[in-house]
């Protein structure tokens, strides 16, 4: 949100040695974080009104003239290639030290320079070049100033308004604070920071006491607190004046007609949402209601939607004509034909405005100050601040009766019995009950009674929609005007204990340890949620989730089964970057059950990517394995995929499964459609799951040491061809049983398919260690179980390479 300096000036008096950066710092310090101080018209210095006293034909450029400028002080020689100069224009003049950008684009500072052999001194610059709008220019046209009647040497900052300084809140520290959602908000707020002098925001004008009024009718009065209107008549919609335009796009509002701008103007200035209807359009009177079922309607950014009975709408008796708090609807929008004008200025309740938002996906300056919860005694008051500016900005308007004001709401005062000794053992400092009293008082709230250790604080009405309610609350706001700053850092004299080791616990530390550290991974932390889109480009299934009811967004809709979807997006954002990723992340999935609560594993999954010609399989198999070494468990022998993966290829994935039959981990390679779904068809992708929930019920084997050898060991390289079908612990099986006496390891160190293997076929290659405890093995007894090897693994349907 941006807030004017100039704006906030016209409800308190800041005096003007008082810094701005002073301000945003207290601002930051004590309510809300300001992210930036921009200085308006900076991008201007030496940038002035220059008028055109002559000009000249270029002697050897037919498309170029030699404009001399007159800047005040001087009169400058140019040469320009505009195509509409002409004398005694006023133009803006680039001074030698200026920043331009040369035809909208790279950014050069201005020097004296020969052009085509005529010497110039700066630059007369179309709008492009100074960032500055000039919609009826032509791609020649350099900007025309004339209207603005400036004498030559004036600063464009200043000809132009361009002297205020705008301070950008972040939005996400305002969201408790309905309040400071305009400018008179935040001025109050400065007040109770600096005690510089608030000035009363009392409207004026007078509403007549008898005419035609809004015929309102608010059906659905439990999400519509207040609902005010008034008819305004003889209206001429046009442009705004400039300074109106000038105000709104000094803080990001852009600018339609006259009668917008000002329901505009009005919501910065005070919060309060308003939104004008023609009242040619309206039919009988307005209709606050429910949407019927598949009711549409056309906005005014011309989109049309769909609604539902859980939608709030502004009708007349035939059709929609707003969906409430959020935006207006194309036929009822006030255009140049309009000549009567109905306004609204109402109070919607923040939860259903919200949820229309999200389903609708529909995001407006307005919505976001209703779903804060605004205070219902608001409308009136920006309705008569929007009455004023009107008869301002159109004399010949009229207000042709009195406000239709439909109240709602039942105020009850927050009264809030607030322990000034507990105050100050929770803030942790010795405030005073006179400082407390203080600073109460400038925040607006009221001490109705006030004893030797308790006052009883009226909240003001403006923070307690849901912002101030509780003792707690008070005790913040003492705090936070105190200031947080000058409260001493003290270590908290807290019993410290160590968190609760449990199995799970360890068994989490160990996984991080083991492939963060020892395998290379990056761990990420993702959501628990996901959309329906990533549910069918994984091929799950929508019906195994949990649905998330009012989700934040289309792609947070469903509790997560799996983290591969996630991962996955991860994969797709770096894999352009970095094409071998490791990736992995340990969080608990959520499976629906018969009973009310649903199963919650927590799984360690991970995903490895590599070029198209290398697998990463047996490095996601190798990790399962590793993990489990590393908890001193063993894991059972793989079996091919028994268990439903859908996003799993369904010729390349093991399942491993505890002697209950529960899955304990599963690898495998991605399925080709899920490649494609997520563009990584040029890529091989392998994934694994362990639960961990299952893995730690396994008994924990006990460690048994050797001694260390004391003879050479002796070791065989064996490369055979199989069937794909047999399997490759089948075949580290068969090796074993050779000679168990001698044979100490088996590794597969290659897997190949490829030219010079058959079809349906693959050579995996192994190393076995062979030796003897007692003595150094012969020729004689290597060979011997060299042959062994082989026959057995002849027998197993293999053929020996280079036998």
């Amino acid at each position: 949100m941006l807030i004017s300096l100039n704006w906030l000036r016209e409800f308190i008096d800041i005096p003007s040695d008082f810094s701005p950066e002073e301000l945003a710092n207290r601002l930051t310090l004590k309510t809300a974080e300001i992210e930036t101080v921009i200085k308006q018209g900076k991008h201007l210095d030496d940038i002035v009104i220059g008028k055109i006293q002559k000009l000249s034909p270029h002697p050897d450029a037919d498309s170029l003239t030699i404009a001399t400028t007159d800047i005040g002080d001087q009169s400058l020689q140019i040469v320009c290639g505009g195509a509409n100069l002409k004398e005694n224009m006023l133009v803006a003049v680039a001074k030698i030290g200026a920043t331009v950008s040369w035809h909208g684009t790279e950014t050069i500072t201005m020097k004296k320079t020969k052009i085509r052999g005529v010497e110039s001194h700066g630059m007369i610059c179309a709008g492009e070049e100074i960032d500055i709008d000039d919609p009826n220019a032509g791609p020649k046209d350099i900007l025309d100033l004339t209207y603005l009647k400036s004498a030559p040497g004036t600063p464009l900052a200043t000809a132009l308004s361009l002297n205020d300084i705008i301070f950008e809140f972040d939005n996400k520290s305002l969201t408790h604070r309905p309040d400071l959602w305009g400018h008179y908000g935040i001025a109050r707020e400065i007040s109770a920071l600096t005690k510089f002098p608030l000035k009363v925001f009392r409207p004026t004008t007078q509403i007549p006491e008898t005419g035609k009024s809004p015929q309102v009718t608010v059906e659905t009065p439990e999400l519509c607190p207040r609902y005010s209107a008034i008819i305004v008549e003889n209206i001429v919609v046009e442009e705004s004046p400039a300074w109106l335009k000038s105000r709104l796009k000094s803080v990001d509002h852009g600018t339609h007609n006259n009668i917008v701008d000002i329901t505009n103007y009005v919501m910065a200035e005070t919060g309060q949402p308003l939104h004008a209807f023609d009242l040619d359009n309206i039919k009988e009177g307005i209709v606050v209601r429910s949407a019927k079922p598949k009711e549409k309607i056309t906005t005014l950014k011309d989109e049309e939607k769909t609604l539902s009975t859980d939608n709030l709408v502004i009708a007349d008796h035939e059709k929609p004509l707003a969906i409430a708090g959020i935006i207006g609807g194309k036929h009822s929008g006030v255009t140049t034909k309009t000549t009567s004008i109905l306004i609204e200025s109402a109070n919607f309740k923040a939860a259903p405005v919200r949820n229309t938002s999200s389903k609708l996906g529909i995001r407006t300056d307005s919505l976001q100050r209703f779903e804060k919860s605004l205070d219902p005694h608001l409308t009136t008051i920006a309705l008569k601040r929007a009455l004023e500016m009107i008869l301002k900005v159109c004399p010949q308007a009229k207000i042709s009766g009195p406000i239709t004001d439909i109240n709602n709401f039942d105020y009850k005062p927050v009264i809030i019995k607030l322990n000034t000794e507990k105050a100050r053992t929770k803030i942790g400092v010795n405030i005073s009950n006179k400082r407390i009293s203080e600073i109460l008082a400038s925040l607006h709230f009221e001490i109705t009674e006030e004893k030797e250790d308790s006052f009883t604080v009226k909240v003001p009405s403006f923070r307690s929609t849901k912002d101030v309610l509780i003792e707690e609350d008070l005790i913040e706001e003492i705090a936070r005007i105190h200031g947080y700053e000058e409260i001493d850092e003290k270590i908290p004299r807290l019993p410290l204990h160590l968190p609760a080791k449990t199995p799970l616990r360890d068994a989490t530390i160990e996984a991080r340890k083991t492939l963060s550290y020892g395998l290379g991974f990056n761990e990420v932390l993702n959501y628990s949620y996901y959309g329906i889109t990533d549910i069918k480009n994984c091929l799950l299934s929508e019906s195994d989730h949990l649905t998330i009811k009012n989700s934040l967004s289309q792609e947070q809709t469903h509790m997560i089964i799996s983290h591969l979807p996630n991962l996955l997006k991860n994969v797709q954002t770096n894999i352009k970057n970095f094409p071998d990723l490791k990736l992995y992340e340990i969080a608990r999935t959520f499976r629906p059950t018969d009973d009310f609560f649903p199963v919650e594993d927590t799984y360690l999954s991970g995903i490895i990517t590599s070029p198209k010609n290398q697998s990463p399989f047996y490095d996601s198999k190798g990790v399962i394995e590793h993990l489990a070494h590393s908890l001193d468990i063993k894991l059972p022998r793989p079996v091919p995929q028994i268990t439903a993966t859908p996003y799993a290829h369904p010729k390349q994935a093991i399942t491993y499964l505890s002697p209950s039959g529960a899955t304990l981990a599963k690898c495998y390679h991605l399925h080709p459609l899920v490649l494609r779904n997520f563009d990584l068809e040029n890529f091989q992708v392998s994934g694994f799951e362990i639960n961990l929930s299952e893995l730690i019920s396994l008994k924990k084997v006990s460690k048994t040491f050797k001694q260390i050898p004391k003879f050479p060991a002796s070791s065989i390289d064996i490369s055979v061809i199989f069937s794909l079908d047999v399997e490759v612990q089948s075949a580290i099986d068969v090796i074993k049983k050779s000679n168990q006496a001698l044979i100490e390891s088996v590794a597969l160190f290659d897997n190949y398919q490829g030219p010079g293997i058959p079809d349906n076929k693959k050579a995996l290659a192994f190393k076995i260690n062979l030796r003897a405890a007692e003595r150094t093995l012969t020729d004689e007894e290597v060979s011997s179980a060299q042959k062994n090897i082989f026959n057995n693994l002849e027998t197993l349907g293999g053929t020996i390479r280079n036998k």
